[in-house]
């Protein structure tokens, strides 16, 4: 009678027992290695941003809508002992004085004319005031050529309607010449030469003039250069 061989029976369940741990291993590894291979890194975005084309054009700024609009038209009317080329000259400083004020108000020369030809232009405007711009003798100065006696008057028109809305008479007052001495102008002795009787007061008084209608529209008067 053949007995069983201790060690042969004890073998058989250890193998078995090898090849079960051994499938666990591999089932271990496997499920590790496609834990891996789904899992993302972290701190690094999905989508990479597109660089900026260094030839595209920057974004344009708004621009600024003018708070008034003026058209100026200046006085035809000859004066005597005063000739045209002096008038046009005091209106353009009135004009360049009003330019000054830069993008706050939206300026355009409306030629020359009368007042009645002013009013009626502002009445084919829609929102341009229609200014007018002249220069009248006066008593002020003795005679009426004396240049010294010369008033600037400015009228203002309102768009669609025609209506007067603000009116001003300047005189000229004494002329000083300037410069800037830290960030302050104060007088100094002029050596520019007049080519007419007051020219630079007459100038002078048509900047002040301007100076005075830009304040009516709630608008400040540039630095004096």
């Amino acid at each position: 009678m053949n007995r069983p061989n201790p060690s042969r029976a004890r073998a058989v369940p250890f193998g078995v027992l090898s090849l079960v741990l051994a499938a666990a291993f591999c089932a271990a590894g496997a499920g590790a290695q496609s834990g891996r291979k789904a899992q993302k890194p972290l701190g690094l975005p999905t989508e990479q941003p597109t660089p900026a084309d260094p030839a595209a054009k920057p974004a344009e700024a708004k621009k600024q809508d003018p708070l008034v609009t003026l058209v100026v038209m200046k006085d035809d009317t000859l004066m005597m002992g005063f000739d045209s080329l002096a008038q046009d000259d005091v209106a353009a400083a009135f004009f360049e004085r009003l330019k000054q004020s830069g993008r706050d108000v939206e300026l355009k020369d409306g030629g020359k004319g009368r007042r009645n030809q002013a009013r009626e232009r502002a009445k084919k405007e829609e929102v341009a005031y229609v200014v007018f711009f002249q220069m009248d003798e006066s008593s002020v100065g003795g005679t009426s050529a004396d240049t010294r006696g010369v008033a600037l008057r400015t009228y203002v028109y309102t768009p669609r309607t025609g209506d007067l809305k603000y009116s001003d008479t300047i005189f000229q007052r004494p002329y000083y010449d300037s410069a800037r001495v830290g960030g302050v102008r104060v007088p100094v002795p002029t050596r520019r030469v007049e080519r007419y009787p007051s020219q630079f007061q007459l100038e002078q008084a048509a900047r002040d003039a301007a100076d005075r209608l830009l304040s009516r529209f709630s608008i400040t008067p540039p630095p004096e250069q």
